[in-house]
């Protein structure tokens, strides 16, 4: 194995929820600001955009990139990663990712400390915490070399997990250049400072005994100041403890609550004393911060902190409070003792400094090497695919599980790709048969880090409300996330949440938003109902610029949806990403060219009714056939909206076909396929329309159903003009199933998957070669 060539170092805990004001977000940026130092060659992998900014502010110039398997994949040998969250509590979602177990990349987790492991009767009495310990200790004993923070925290690691002691190496930690002397020194007397915390091991009720039994003579003019952020629990634990042991809040003794690291540094620069009295600690980092600032500090002569001042006359039993009270007073009144501290504090930060521990990190990754032996593969790429899939009552659904099939064949071809599916079932009361994740796992209890690509299947419809708002989720963290839009317009995704909310009021609200965040003014002022779909689509309104413009990639089924994208875009103020136009794919052909028409005359219309649909426009038109076979049926397909039904049925009355129209509601797969076999003509027909393609039509096109559609898509005719002849002219139908069967068998979903694939790997590179 060669010495180690590169460091992937794990800095997301420098925003984690609970660790980044603590000691464990800290360290990473310290760790990651030392390394920079040095030159030592490594990327600081982040995965949200607030990440980056974080460390960007506190190490200019940082070598930063985002998790994806092609980060991993493309190390060279010699590559480690630095885990920097293992033992980090509540645990993280991935502290060793898959994409490095899959390239079999050696592994160095940093080790704060096991104090859960030692008092699992204090900290691990929850069940939850006890389940997170019980993964994090397997997960430790795998890992090539632990790199502990302090000599106790290697020891203690040994004994609690069970790891080999000669595969751990101390490394240290150290002090943000911000902690510093003030540059005025303070006059005494002046503040004796703590930073605790409200865990019983801090020993902050220890502190306040022992300040309160020191001398009146030597507390006059001086304060106790606990640095700590608290809840009200704590606060009032505190508050009975001070006054308990005859301490005046407010005069004798001050609890701060949660403070910046600027704050801080004010409160050391000013102090006069700082006392560390914690019963165990994995390093101790306030004493060496506080020494750094130029004050004397003592501690705990227990677990690591004799470590950092490394002087043992610096230390007294926390378990003694008479102890403390000496120590505090010697501290506070000897000022041989105070000068012997101050050297110790000066040595210490010469010592523990940031670029000794990246030191000491690549020379212990130098000399202990990997633990096993393995050869370094390529993680297999891996695809997020976020949409309905089959058996959901939008028919994008079926077709993206389509799709997604056809992926796997790939794969299977040793195209070595693997589609992880992200189920969304909104507006499904009944989901079943799904396999993949819920939608909403995507970046919460599924790393969406181990994927290189994220596509967002969209139409507009309440069906894709929950994927919108993942994307969107997504798109905030700064994940590049391909979005597919099936139509040019997200209106039905933001209605059907408006609706689902059950409050008009708050519809109206999130309408109004939604209009201010995608729409320009001009357009905005013409709506005067936000919830009226057929307004909104009047005016040109899409509600989807916000979305597309952040998006890495847009792709749309034709020309027409891909300029209304770009136009919606432009009028949003901001640039269009690429865009790629894939039109919508036929399903496998299972008919023969020189197909015989079916026995009666049924002129089918597939797919959500609606007004838009022109239902009444193919009745009236249909109706008007002259001749019309005696069989023949107008059969509409597909749910219905509100009272579109009882309308046509008494419009059917009025012209004199009421026997001729039936309307199905949804129909189940089999008998949606049996009616496209016995269907002589199909119709998909729109009073306007943004660009869409039907896979209704498709369907049809595919069976070689002569089809009838106003939509930019693979018809037969587009004009209904041609309607009586196709019913009553063997000839010509045959012609144009013909001509349906051969534009079907020339673009296939394999087709589509692999134009889609290409174009994910190198957008702009792919151009459909239907």
């Amino acid at each position: 194995m060669p010495d180690v060539t590169h460091l992937l170092v794990d800095a997301r805990p420098v925003e984690h929820p609970t660790a980044r004001q603590r000691g464990i977000g800290r360290y990473v940026t310290g760790l990651i600001a030392g390394l920079h130092e040095i030159g030592a060659p490594f990327t600081a992998l982040i995965d949200t955009d607030l990440q980056a900014a974080t460390l960007t502010d506190a190490v200019p110039r940082v070598p930063l990139a985002r998790w994806s398997p092609a980060v991993v994949r493309n190390t060279a040998p010699g590559t480690w990663f630095v885990a920097t969250q293992l033992m980090l509590h509540p645990i993280a979602l991935d502290p060793i990712p898959a994409i490095v177990t899959d390239a079999r990349l050696p592994v160095a987790a940093v080790m704060y400390d096991v104090i859960p492991h030692r008092y699992p009767e204090r900290y691990l009495i929850d069940p939850f915490a006890r389940r997170l310990a019980q993964i994090r200790t397997p997960l430790a004993r795998t890992v090539d070399t632990l790199l502990a923070i302090s000599r106790f925290a290697a020891d203690t690691a040994a004994d609690e997990l069970m790891y080999p002691i000669e595969r751990i190496a101390v490394i240290g930690a150290g002090v943000e250049a911000r902690f510093r002397p003030a540059a005025i020194p303070p006059q005494r007397p002046g503040s004796v400072i703590a930073v605790t915390g409200g865990d019983a091991r801090k020993n902050t009720e220890g502190l306040l005994r022992a300040w309160a039994k020191v001398a009146s003579q030597v507390r006059v003019g001086r304060q106790l100041v606990i640095v700590a952020a608290y809840a009200p629990a704590v606060a009032r634990r505190w508050y009975d403890a001070a006054t308990t042991a005859g301490l005046q809040v407010g005069v004798d003794v001050t609890f701060t609550g949660a403070v910046s690291d600027e704050q801080l540094v004010g409160l050391l620069q000013q102090a006069e004393l700082a006392v560390m009295p914690s019963i165990e600690e994995g390093f101790g980092l306030p004493v060496l911060e506080a020494a750094a600032c130029g004050v004397p500090a003592i501690c705990s002569r227990v677990s690591s902190l004799p470590e950092v001042l490394d002087l043992d006359e610096a230390t007294f039993d926390p378990h003694d409070t008479g102890a403390m009270t000496a120590a505090i007073t010697k501290a506070l009144t000897d000022d041989e003792y105070r000068a012997r501290l101050l050297d110790a504090g000066r040595r210490a930060v010469q010592r523990w400094q940031w670029s000794n521990v990246a030191h000491d990190t690549v020379d212990a990754l130098n000399r202990l090497g990997p633990r096993w032996h393995q050869s370094p593969r390529r993680p297999v790429r891996r695809l997020a695919l976020l949409a309905p899939f089959e058996g959901s009552p939008s028919g994008i659904g079926p077709y993206t599980a389509r799709v997604a099939n056809a992926w796997d064949g790939l794969g299977e071809q040793g195209r070595d790709l693997i589609v992880d599916r992200f189920v969304d079932i909104s507006g499904d009361p009944t989901p079943t048969g799904h396999r993949g994740f819920p939608v909403r796992a995507a970046g919460r209890s599924v790393a969406v880090s181990r994927h290189d690509h994220i596509v967002a299947v969209l139409g507009s419809s309440h069906h894709h409300v929950a994927t919108a708002q993942v994307t969107a989720q997504l798109l905030d963290a700064g994940w590049p996330v391909h979005v597919w839009l099936h139509e040019a317009s997200l209106v039905g995704v933001h209605l059907g949440l408006a609706h689902a909310s059950g409050s008009h009021t708050w519809a109206q609200q999130w309408l109004h938003q939604c209009l201010v965040a995608n729409e320009p003014a001009a357009r905005r002022h013409r709506i005067t109902n936000v919830l009226d779909a057929d307004q909104l689509h009047r005016h040109g309104v899409t509600l989807l610029a916000d979305v597309a413009s952040r998006a890495a990639s847009i792709i749309v089924s034709t020309d027409a949806a891909a300029d209304t994208v770009r136009q919606s875009i432009r009028d949003h103020g901001a640039t269009p990403p690429p865009i790629l136009v894939l039109p919508l794919a036929f399903p496998p052909v299972t008919v023969d060219g020189d197909r015989t028409p079916p026995p009666g005359h049924d002129v089918v219309s597939l797919g959500w009714l609606a007004p838009n649909k022109a239902p009444d426009m193919i009745l009236e038109t249909f109706a008007r056939l002259d001749p019309l076979p005696t069989d023949a049926r107008l059969i509409f397909a597909g749910p219905v909206q509100g009272d579109l039904a009882e309308q046509l049925r008494h419009q059917a009355k009025h012209v004199g076909i009421e026997d001729r129209l039936i309307i199905t509601g949804h129909l189940d797969d089999d008998s949606y396929a049996q009616l496209i076999t016995s269907a002589r003509v199909g119709i998909q027909w729109r009073r306007d329309h943004r660009g869409e393609q039907s896979a209704a039509v498709n369907d049809l096109v595919a069976a070689g159903v002569p089809t009838l559609t106003n939509l930019p898509s693979t018809g037969t005719g587009t004009t209904l003009d041609h309607l009586g002849a196709l019913l009553i002219d063997d000839a010509r139908w045959r012609d144009a199933s013909r001509a349906a069967v051969a534009a079907a068998a020339s673009w296939g979903v394999d087709q589509v998957a692999q134009q889609l694939l290409a174009w994910l790997e190198a957008p702009n590179a792919a151009t459909p070669s239907r």
